[in-house]
């Protein structure tokens, strides 16, 4: 069994990543981190090569491409440490829509998603729509002050799909420790909103997708911090001699590249659970997410640490990716949470006695 992409989607992903070498430079990330928003050229350049939509059906005015695409793309933008909304956007609100969404909500978000005019966000949790608005409080809303739809997906089945850009909706931008995946409370005042049947499981299963998916913005992002320590310690010379030659620091990079292919083997087997075998994705994205989340968290502890001390300083690029780091563990819930889940697949699986 291959879990490899293929040449096309390889091809696919190289294009992304020279497009994200051109527009998304580590001074744009530290621009958008000093300013708390995403990243217009590079939400539009995404756009543009079809990133956006590439898993939205062409009826909808997207690539009809696939998720093996989509989680190959997704990993270029993590390299890049993109400050773009692209997990709840992306991963989240047009899988949801895809998921749950009516025939015109799908008309009429879709498109607009697709082609990056529009950010959507997901909460989990139900609001209640009477008729046709919705009235209530939603905390720490992912790109809540950019966005202009959301999906509420409650566990019990429920589902509302708000309009945001209209004036009875309140937005208050909160302070995060990353500022490239910023977060906003929303006040909702009888704003537009439509009901959605998204039917029993469908937040766990939204989770799920979203999870195989962000796997590979982290993978990307933990290959970035590698290549960035790597490349430090070759020219970075200490008592005459290059850093990279202590045999402590060869260990030390030889660590994070065993985490970092670890989460590789998990990530491409929760993208062909995703694509081919949605039977096998709970423990698929379960793995992924966990062996993900702790290689980015390791390779960046790591990429501080080997640059010394200027690693502790502002002026070191180690920091926006450490702070990426952090972010996307507290992202989908807790990894404890899905540690858990692991262990209850694996339970499930075993032979009764």
């Amino acid at each position: 069994m291959n879990f490899d992409f293929s040449d096309d989607i390889r091809a696919m992903a190289a294009e992304v990543r020279r497009a994200m070498e051109r527009h998304c430079p580590m001074s744009e990330v530290r621009g958008c981190l000093a300013t708390g928003q995403h990243s217009a050229p590079v939400w539009r350049a995404l756009g543009e090569l079809g990133v956006l939509g590439a898993a939205v059906p062409e009826q909808w005015g997207g690539g009809g491409l696939g998720m093996l695409e989509l989680a190959a793309c997704a990993e270029e933008v993590g390299r890049a440490c993109a400050p773009v909304p692209i997990l709840p956007s992306v991963f989240l609100a047009t899988e949801a829509l895809l998921l749950a969404g009516t025939d015109a909500q799908k008309a009429r978000w879709l498109p607009e998603l697709a082609a990056g005019r529009a950010i959507g966000t997901v909460v989990f949790a139900p609001l209640h729509v009477e008729g046709v608005h919705a009235t209530g409080r939603l905390a720490q809303v992912p790109a809540g002050a950019a966005a202009s739809v959301l999906i509420a997906i409650g566990d019990d089945g429920s589902g509302a799909c708000v309009a945001l850009d209209e004036p009875r909706v309140r937005r208050l931008p909160l302070t995060v420790l990353d500022p490239g995946y910023p977060m906003a409370d929303l006040e909702l005042d009888r704003t537009a909103a439509e009901s959605m049947v998204a039917g029993p499981g469908a937040a766990t299963l939204l989770r799920d997708r979203a999870a195989a998916l962000l796997a590979f913005d982290q993978l990307g992002a933990a290959e970035r911090a590698l290549d960035m320590a790597r490349d430090y310690v070759m020219h970075r010379r200490s008592f005459g001699r290059i850093v990279a030659s202590y045999q402590a620091v060869k260990h030390r990079l030889a660590d994070v590249w065993a985490r970092n292919q670890l989460a590789r083997s998990h990530a491409y087997h929760g993208a062909w659970a995703l694509a081919r075998a949605p039977q096998r994705l709970a423990l698929a994205a379960a793995g992924a997410r966990v062996a993900a989340t702790e290689a980015l968290e390791f390779a960046a502890q790591e990429n501080v640490q080997l640059h010394g001390g200027i690693g502790f300083t502002w002026e070191a690029d180690c920091h926006p990716l450490y702070k990426r780091a952090r972010s996307t563990a507290l992202a989908l819930e807790p990894i404890g949470t899905w540690k858990r889940r692991i262990a209850r697949e694996l339970a499930a699986g075993l032979p009764a006695h």
